[in-house]
């Protein structure tokens, strides 16, 4: 006699608890069960139905278990009492399931389930003590017979076990701690969100590296507008286009006419449109950009990618800045000339020390449609016959959207320990 044998028959009596989530937890290795719950797991008065459960997706099933000594005509009146009191109930049962720790006889299991067929059930079945240690001694059961019989697993018995769930318990495992990461960057991102915004880049990647002939002419501008005015900002508006002095030479400073391409010169220029500063009440459709910055840098032989940088200027902040986190259910888009728009591979932003957002090529399309506002600097009609156009959402929507709710944006790199 196995020891599962010898422990089913006497190992539970004195813990009727024990018995019935040893009876549950068979019938849930059983795949012709769904949804197995106990009535009463603490104990008390149950109506002869101790677990409920779905057989085949679709019948209810009422399954009672009995771990009793007593002879075997004790089981048929236990049989016929348990099977009453089911069919008693206001959802009358389909199935019945009978477990019991007697071993019993394939004639006197029939006997039992003609009874129940005789009561008006559709199935009836048996579950004695030879049933239950079969499926406690599989591979399926090993877990539940150490838990409630307190059997350990042989040599054999653990290489059969794992080899039937290693990698569902490694996949629970590598998940918990993908998790717990996954919570913890969420924590440090917010943590560090608060902080102000140090720099603010929008990269354009290029589908290929171009040479300067290539592009020739270009300009790109990222359009932000946030979802709750800050520090009285309304909207950001950054970008780099050539000319070296297009931005500082437009807005009061001297400009020397240059040559046109990215291969002598870029400018960037930065702007802010405050809440206070719109020209009508209608706000979006006319607002007002203050020049915050600009920068002149020498051109470029070959291009990979185009970046647009907004990029706070005081050395040090004697003033309240945006902080990351102010950036939260923003919208935006990128307004840039066609040539340059149909060589963009994606589009990457970040902030500080984070990626806040990556969109391959099939997240978006070009649009060339009217603009409601206009770039507070000059083109002239020869740069401007490569018209104007807006990267925008593939789906539809007139903005893309930055929701760190939905992305929890990623850190570029480790701080140093000291």
């Amino acid at each position: 006699m196995s020891m599962t044998d010898e422990r089913l028959k006497s190992w539970l009596n004195a813990n009727q608890v024990g018995r019935e989530r040893m009876c549950l937890s068979v019938l849930a290795i059983d795949k012709r069960f769904s949804n197995v719950q106990p009535r009463h797991p603490e104990g008390g008065p149950d109506g002869g139905r101790d677990i409920v459960a779905v057989f085949e997706g679709e019948q209810t099933a009422f399954n009672t278990a009995n771990d009793s000594r007593e002879q075997k005509r004790e089981i048929n009146k236990k049989f016929q009492h348990d099977l009453v009191s089911a069919l008693q109930a206001k959802q009358k049962p389909q199935v019945f399931i009978f477990l019991t720790n007697v071993g019993l006889t394939v004639g006197e299991k029939d006997n039992l389930v003609e009874q129940g067929k005789a009561k008006g059930l559709t199935y009836c079945e048996i579950f004695d003590r030879e049933r239950i240690r079969i499926a406690l001694d599989s591979a399926d059961g090993f877990s539940i017979r150490f838990q409630y019989l307190n059997i350990t697993l042989s040599e054999a018995e653990q290489a059969s076990f794992f080899a039937r769930w290693g990698d569902d318990i490694q996949s629970v495992i590598s998940n918990g701690f993908q998790k717990l990461e996954n919570t913890l960057d969420r924590i440090l991102f917010y943590q560090e969100a608060s902080t102000a915004i140090s720099y603010l880049y929008v990269v354009l990647e290029l589908d290929r590296t171009y040479t300067a002939e290539e592009i020739k002419h270009f300009r790109a501008f990222c359009n932000v507008i946030l979802k709750e005015a800050k520090q009285n900002i309304w909207r950001l508006l950054f970008g780099s286009s050539d000319m070296s002095g297009r931005v500082l030479g437009q807005t009061g400073h001297q400009f020397t006419p240059q040559i046109s391409g990215i291969k002598y010169g870029i400018s960037s220029g930065q702007w802010e449109c405050h809440i206070n500063a719109t020209e009508d009440s209608q706000g979006s459709r006319n607002p007002t950009f203050n020049l915050v910055g600009g920068l002149r840098s020498v051109g470029m032989e070959s291009v990979t990618s185009i970046d647009l940088k907004y990029r706070p200027t005081d050395y040090q902040r004697l003033n309240p800045k945006l902080c990351v986190r102010d950036l939260d259910e923003c919208t935006f888009d990128v307004i840039l000339n066609r040539s340059l728009a149909e060589k963009v591979a994606a589009v990457r932003i970040f902030a500080n020390e984070y990626k806040l957002q990556e969109l391959s090529k099939s997240d978006f399309v070009i649009r060339g449609t009217r603009f409601d506002f206009k770039i507070p600097i000059q083109f002239t009609e020869d740069e401007i016959s490569d018209p104007w156009v807006r990267i925008s959402p593939a789906d539809g929507a007139t903005y893309f959207d930055m929701s760190f709710s939905d992305r929890t944006p990623r850190r570029l790199f480790s701080s140093i320990r000291l």
